[in-house]
């Protein structure tokens, strides 16, 4: 099992403070973890909202952070792929990895705020033919001296990426994956990771998985080397009662922004989500005994990741420390109790 730590910060101006200096902490502790023994940082990419929106730029995030580590990978998870020129992302990705000396994973999705695509002008419901189209031109534009590319919405002709990447013949590659067995398929027969997220639900993670690593192994990839990343919020303790108290109200918080992302675009309140949201946080018990959220003791956290291995057959776990306005002293803590007593226990 290897262990990422992931960055979807949610600013919450009454707990969170000074953005500047929220900013600043968050890469600190992004930075900070590589001494703690993870594996690899992910940042992720969200637009005019406090639920993200302080990373519009994942390339930003991962660029200042290749300056401050050495060793551990560095993936974009999610770049919003549809929002953008693919070249220029070759290009700027070459670019990140030159400067970490090759240590850095593309991590794309089509992403689900609609608000995005509308403010940017990206029609959402092709969002996923764009994408298979983007990445093929930035697959082509790593691989080959020259390229060009004809496809359904981008075009280049005769073109030489500069720079490009130090990895040969390209980066890593992750394919966010929801709830869509066709996109489990294909990221299997394409060779790529996938990015899954624990949370939303094990059960249905479960047989999709399993999707994943047929088609991965029909495809004639090496039958085990196929890359399951499971992402989960975590807020530990050595007191397990005052962990579930601190989760329950962080992710009343989290969720409820994330549901506000999808209202704007509808113009109203989804009162069903917002009850949905909380009756789930009301049973912090049933979401622990599921593995879908790592929140107690680090022993009950290490608990929870053998269980979710099993059912889901995940390879990596990317976590979350901090979270719907919980207090930096409180994120640190989690981060330094995984990294004693969780990852020493499961790592590799």
């Amino acid at each position: 099992m290897k262990f990422g730590h992931f960055c979807l910060p949610t600013y919450f101006a009454d707990v969170d403070g000074d953005l500047g200096e929220f900013m600043r902490h968050f890469v600190d502790m992004l930075a900070e973890s590589e001494e703690l023994g993870f594996d690899s940082l992910w940042a992720n990419e969200h637009h005019f909202d406090a639920y993200g929106g302080i990373i519009p730029s994942t390339l930003t995030m991962l660029s200042a952070l290749a300056q401050r580590t050495k060793r551990v990978r560095l993936g974009s998870s999610i770049i919003v792929l549809p929002l953008h020129n693919p070249i220029e992302i070759a290009e700027q990705l070459a670019m990140i990895d030159l400067m970490s000396n090759g240590r850095v994973d593309l991590g794309v999705g089509r992403g689900f705020v609609a608000f995005d695509y509308d403010r940017f002008h990206v029609p959402m419901e092709n969002s996923q033919d764009r994408l298979k189209d983007g990445l093929a031109l930035i697959l082509k534009a790593w691989a080959n001296e020259h390229f060009s590319h004809d496809g359904p919405f981008y075009q280049a002709k005769d073109l030489q990426l500069w720079p490009r990447p130090q990895q040969k013949p390209r980066l890593p590659v992750w394919l966010a994956c929801g709830g869509t067995p066709e996109s489990f398929k294909w990221a299997g027969e394409q060779g790529f990771g996938i990015l899954t997220v624990a949370y939303r639900g094990v059960e249905p993670l479960i047989g999709l998985n399993k999707v994943y690593r047929q088609a991965w192994r029909a495809s004639g990839h090496p039958p085990n080397d196929y890359r399951i990343a499971a992402h989960y919020q975590v807020v530990l303790s050595d007191n397990r009662q005052e962990a579930k108290a601190l989760a329950a109200q962080a992710l009343h918080r989290y969720i409820g922004a994330s549901t506000h992302t999808i209202d704007r675009m509808r113009g109203e309140r989804n009162i069903e989500e917002e009850q949905k949201v909380i009756r789930d946080v009301h049973n912090i018990d049933e979401l622990i005994a599921a593995s879908r959220i790592l929140v107690g003791t680090p022993q009950e956290a290490v608990e929870i990741l053998q269980r979710g291995q099993e059912l889901m057959g995940f390879t990596q776990v990317d976590c979350t420390f901090r979270f719907g306005g919980l207090p930096l002293e409180y994120a640190e803590r989690s981060l330094d109790l995984f990294a004693k007593h969780v990852i020493p226990r499961l790592h590799d």
